[in-house]
């Protein structure tokens, strides 16, 4: 996966941003991938959000294919 300006964050830290964040450079604080990985997303911009985004469901999608990960 390429560079991002994402931040892992945990579930904690998420939560504290959302209840206390005031300014974000998109329309989202934070990006939780299935409920167990966190970021903070704040820095980036629409189009850099949307880039991770996809990024994150790629490799997600290549992990699911190879057998190596089972959501269920």
């Amino acid at each position: 996966m390429r560079f991002h300006k994402a931040k892992k964050i945990s579930a904690a830290d998420a939560e504290l941003l959302i209840d206390a964040s005031t300014s974000s450079l998109n329309a989202n604080v934070v990006v939780s991938h299935n409920d167990c990985d966190w970021y903070d997303v704040r820095l980036m911009t629409h189009a850099e959000l949307q880039d991770f985004v996809d990024d994150l469901l790629r490799a997600e999608r290549v992990l699911l294919q190879s057998g190596l990960h089972n959501p269920h």
